[in-house]
């Protein structure tokens, strides 16, 4: 049998048991046909062959995103950009553009702000809103994904005014009695339900960000899910119209009253693993508490920043156990977002109580983010073999925040060596659109364990390269149960890989980041491509 593709003069990096790097790969139709040397691999090509001179580049297996939300990065490439805003004048001037093109009355979306990066050093406001349009419903969601600021017209909508008891699980700020428009937790996700966007808008911006996360090199995507019920639908849709040209494992929940949602796709008999390569369905996913970067995670003990607070939770044990409990009994795989201590305690006891009523020796059941793990609950993650998929990005991007609202539990955040020393397998997530879907910027973060800033942010934890390859790969096709086809380059498996433009193992750990994507393979077809002249340039 005669390769169809050949790719050679290369840093072959297998992620194999062994972490084999070597010179080649052979590609037969959409599968791994050999791996070896220059020699091994061109001796199986003839003149049908695709043959591809690595020139000394790193060809990894393609890059598995195991925590994304392809549905709100792709409207948000509808709305308008205010992450890059440095004041609250210049996000007004960008609303305002986006509502002379807007019909009277139809809603105008914005996302991406922080206020710790705003020049007013402070949230959004209605009454800021409002002077950009009051004849528009308006909602500018923080780049979090957990907090959002809407105007009177919006407020009007909802039927929120002063008087409104705050929904379970979320929160109407108020200012002397008075509503400021800023919406935490479930008072935001069932606002942005009624402002969201379309079928086909959605359907244009999971293409859009799909076209995104393919020239990063991901080929895999664990969908962490949208607001609505239907986001599945729409998700499924894209794939089959190959709109979304990734292999999709579909987290099942929503933004909106997740527990809801779980019963009902319990009620229907479907389970994890239901599916294909393309597309399948993955575990029965809550929510537990809220951002880290808000901060509206729920931790043990109050922020350093505020000792009045210790954030927002959406259920109770006995409810947490409960749900997902008959999820595991249905034979579910079970997760849930958890960030701070006490909502990731409350994972690991709803994960030892659904063991312990339905054992399964290979459940591989999950924790979302797992921000704030420290030793207790990583000796417990490990003894119940808990897959947690931590979000390094989140170290550069809001590191600094970390490090004023949590003081010292920064060295428990994300806590990647000691996963590796307990031989915890997890698998890194980007939670895209909340900081960087780039795979390079995790992996460089999971390394340096600093913040944009350049101050280390729990740099006790930091891994090797190698570590970080490998949960962006193994480690993600073993959380989704499809480490027998993918995550890693060996004889069988599909042929999925990503082409750097450099040696990732040679590249000097302060410049990971700024590594770059020549080439993605999926199923055995280049869909980006980049000569080694074109990358030099």
């Amino acid at each position: 049998m005669k390769a169809t593709k050949a790719f050679f003069n290369g840093e072959v990096i297998t992620v194999d048991a062994q972490f084999s790097v070597y010179e080649a790969v052979a590609v037969y139709e959409n599968h791994i046909l050999s791996v070896g040397t220059n020699e091994k691999i061109l001796a199986i090509t003839d003149e049908n062959t695709e043959i591809i001179d690595l020139g000394g580049r790193s060809l990894l297996p393609g890059f598995i995103d195991a925590h994304a939300h392809l549905e709100l990065y792709g409207t948000n490439r509808l709305g308008v950009n205010g992450k890059d805003v440095k004041d609250i004048k210049e996000l007004q001037a960008r609303l305002k553009n986006a509502a002379e093109s807007t019909p009277i009355g139809e809603w105008i979306r914005g996302w991406g702000y922080n206020q710790n990066n705003l020049a007013e050093g402070r949230h959004l406001t209605r009454w800021d809103l409002d002077e950009v349009s009051t004849e528009h419903p308006i909602i500018v969601v923080r780049t979090c994904g957990h907090i959002s600021c809407v105007n009177s017209r919006a407020l009007e909508l909802a039927g929120i005014d002063a008087g409104k008891e705050d929904p379970p699980g979320g929160k109407y700020v108020r200012e002397n009695g008075e509503l400021t428009g800023l919406l935490l937790e479930a008072a935001h996700m069932n606002m942005f339900l009624l402002a969201n966007y379309s079928e086909t808008e959605i359907l244009k911006g999971l293409e859009l960000a799909s076209q995104d996360y393919l020239a990063a090199g991901i080929t895999s995507v664990h969908d962490a899910g949208g607001y609505g019920p239907d986001h599945i639908r729409y998700l499924q849709n894209a794939v089959q119209l190959k709109k979304v040209k990734q292999r999709v494992y579909a987290l099942y929940g929503s933004l909106k009253d997740s527990p809801e949602m779980v019963e009902k796709g319990l009620a229907s008999g479907m389970v994890t693993g239901l599916g294909d390569e393309w597309f399948r369905i993955g575990p029965a996913k809550v929510f537990i508490d809220g951002s880290s970067s808000g901060p509206t995670a729920k931790t043990r003990e109050p922020y350093t920043s505020d000792p009045e607070d210790s954030g927002i939770l959406y259920l109770n044990q006995l409810d947490l156990n409960t749900i997902l409990g008959n999820a595991s009994e249905k034979g579910w795989q079970i997760t849930a977002h958890a960030i701070g201590d006490q909502a990731v305690e409350m994972m690991v006891e709803a994960i030892d109580t659904a063991l312990e009523n339905h054992p399964n020796s290979d459940h591989r059941h999950r924790i979302e983010h797992a921000g704030m793990t420290p030793p207790d609950l990583v000796e417990k993650m490990k003894t119940l073999e808990i897959v947690p998929i931590p979000n390094p990005a989140f170290v550069y991007e809001f590191g600094d925040g970390y490090l004023k609202d949590y003081g010292e539990r920064v060295h428990t955040m994300f806590p990647l060596k000691s996963f590796v020393e307990n031989k915890i397998p997890f698998a890194i997530g980007s939670d895209s659109p909340i900081t960087t879907f780039n795979p390079l910027y995790g992996i460089h973060a999971a390394v340096n364990r600093q913040s944009k800033t350049g101050n280390p942010v729990g740099d006790t934890e930091k891994i090797t390269v190698q570590e970080a390859i490998k949960a962006y790969t193994w480690y993600g096709a073993f959380a989704s149960y499809e480490d027998h086809i993918k995550g890693s380059i060996e004889v069988g498996k599909l042929a999925d890989f990503v082409v750097l433009n450099e040696s990732i193992l040679e590249c000097k750990a302060d410049r990971l980041k700024d590594l770059k994507v020549d080439m993605t393979v999926l199923d055995g077809e280049i869909l980006v491509f980049k000569s080694p002249k074109e990358a030099v340039q």
